[in-house]
This record gives structure tokens, sequence and C-alpha cells, in this order.
């Protein structure tokens, strides 16, 4: 969860109040998950319908007087610009904005463009997951000195000894994807790249993992393990499980951080092409690149397939996302 990422990272100086949603007088599981509990001060948000979340909103910080009000979401964003009053500072971070989604129609997604257009005024600064995003605000009529961008981090890490498998097993290839089964992670392009692999790898066992769970996992080939749900070092073993990580996502804010992890944990990746991943080198992405990773099993190639494509990865990540680069990132956004 990207949010937990930003306040484990928070430069010194800040404090937090989270307000969420809460369900039995207690805050989403996903704030107690991980290495530590975030710490953070939590407040019930009662989002049951549009106006009680602007009320209930409208009194939170009223209770609270922030000094920066820093809106996650397409939801809370909207709730938090139309509410706009006093002297705090509004930062809003889409973490993909609603009209980049495929799972709706065109009429929708140009409904929440004009939404979004219409808020920008009200907007002191909006703080981009990553440069695609921050190109799709430029396109809403965002000025440069309005814009921030907070890069990802990993949430895990490689677990002890975990150096890449990738070509250990030569009649074996493990391949997986991390996230919901959901369309925004878009399972059937998953399922189409495990199949094509099959059909052109005869004679290779090609195993197919997706690292998660969702409600349409009942709907999943039988020949696709089903992780289910695990904990940040669960998921570092499940990843260093995989010969190759296939990131098929029809949209994302940023650079994933499931990508993020799967490169943490040293294994090679092939990215579906997306906007929000600008720039990525052909042969990183699930169409371009999987002919050279096809004939690079055939060959006998993969250890060397794997370092060189770990090796642009490198490139195009290029260092910016780390810990201190993230907590830099906060303090010009917060500061």
């Amino acid at each position: 969860m990207a949010v937990r990422g930003y306040i484990a990272n928070t430069p010194p100086g800040f404090e937090h109040v989270v307000a969420s949603a809460h369900s039995d007088d207690e805050p989403a599981p996903v704030w107690l998950e991980g290495r530590a509990p975030a710490a953070v001060r939590h407040l019930d948000w009662d989002t049951s319908t549009p106006v009680r979340a602007v009320l209930s909103l409208r009194r939170l910080l009223a209770a609270v007087q922030p000094d920066v009000v820093h809106a996650h979401s397409s939801f809370p964003g909207v709730y938090a610009r139309v509410l706009r009053g006093g002297g705090a500072r509004l930062v809003y971070t889409p973490h993909c904005f609603a009209f980049e989604r495929r799972d709706i129609g065109r009429p929708v997604r140009l409904l929440y463009r004009g939404i979004e257009r219409s808020l920008r005024g009200r907007t002191d600064l909006l703080a981009a997951g990553g440069p695609g995003e921050a190109l799709a605000a430029a396109a809403l009529g965002y000025a440069p000195d309005r814009v921030r961008t907070i890069p990802n981090v990993p949430s895990v890490r490689r677990a002890s000894g975990g150096a890449s498998r990738s070509g250990s097993l030569p009649h074996t290839v493990t391949v997986g994807m991390l996230g919901r089964w959901a369309p925004q992670k878009d399972p059937r392009a998953f399922v189409d790249l495990v199949e094509r692999l099959r059909r052109e790898l005869p004679g290779v066992n090609v195993r197919a993992k997706w690292i998660g769970g969702g409600d349409g996992v009942s709907q999943v080939p039988g020949d696709i393990e089903i992780t289910g749900w695990k904990s940040p070092e669960g998921v570092a073993a499940e990843l260093a499980d995989l010969d190759v990580y296939l990131h098929t996502a029809a949209w994302e804010a940023a650079v994933a951080i499931a990508v993020l992890d799967a490169f943490e944990c040293g294994i090679p990746i092939l990215a579906r092409p997306i906007s929000a991943m600008p720039g990525l080198p052909p042969s990183l992405r699930t169409d371009a690149g999987m002919p050279d990773l096809i004939e690079a099993v055939r060959a006998g190639r993969s250890a060397d397939w794997a370092a060189d494509n770990r090796e642009r990865w490198t490139g195009y990540l290029g260092g910016g996302f780390t810990p201190d680069a993230q907590r830099a990132a906060l303090q010009r956004v917060w500061g």
C-alpha cells in the first residue's frame, strides 16, 4: 500500500492522522500488516454515501485542524477539494486517475476527466505517483510548478539467500503475477501469456502462479496456482520461486509496487506497456520482449537473458525508487 510507504519514509517533523472507513471500530487490517504497524492516529471516516462522506470529513478536519491535507485516490480527492477551506495546504495523489480505467465506458471516463479538470484549481499541489501520472496531470492543465512526483518503493525485502533461480531448471519455467485477480490487473492477459509460452515451448513445463486473490479466483483455470494473500515476507518467498515476473496490469498510476517488489527480489520482469511507465524499452515489455524470452529458453540461455533483463531494468529505474528518494520527495511535497 503506497500510503503505508509514505508514512514509513516520512521525513522528521511530520505527524500523521489517517481518516479512513473503519470496520468494527478498527481501521482496515492493511494498517497492521508488514514489518511494523504504521505509526499514525486513526480516525473513522463515514464514507457510506457521498453526502455522509463530505459531512464526516468536514467534522474531522474541524477537529484536527491539519497543516496539510493529503487526499489519496479519486473519491477522497473529490471530497477534500469540494470542502476546500481553511488554511490547510491541499495535496492530491490520484494513485491512478479514474479516467485511466479500462473497465468502464468512454462516456464515464470523459465524465471523470471533466471532474478532474474542473477541480484542478482547488488543488495546491498534485503529487503524482510517477512520471506517467505527472504527464496526465499536465494534460489536465496543471502548471509544472504545481506538480511533484513521489516515487513508489518496494514493499518487500529480498529473502536471505534469495538469489534469482532463473535458468536453474532447464525443463521448467515458473512465471507469475502479483496482485488482485480483478480487471485492473487484467488476469485474462496473464492467462494469454501463459498459454502462449506453453504453446511455443513444447517440452517445457511452464508453471504459472498468481500471487494474491480476489473475487474472481473461482473462475481461474485449474492449471494456474492461486497463492491467496500473503504477508510481505510470504510475497518475497513466492516471488523468489519465479523465473520470470509478468506484469499484465491494464492501467497503473506509476511503476507498480509489484514490479518494484519483483525487482527487489532479483526476478527478471516483462511488463505490459502502459502510459504509467513511459519509455519502457521494448525488451522489457510483454509484447516485444516475449520472443527473446522464448528463444532464450529454447537455446538454453535463460540465465544470460535473465541477467540482461535485470541490467536493463536497473537502467530504466535509475535508482530513483528507494526510501531515501521517496523521503526527499515527501519533504518537497509536505514541507
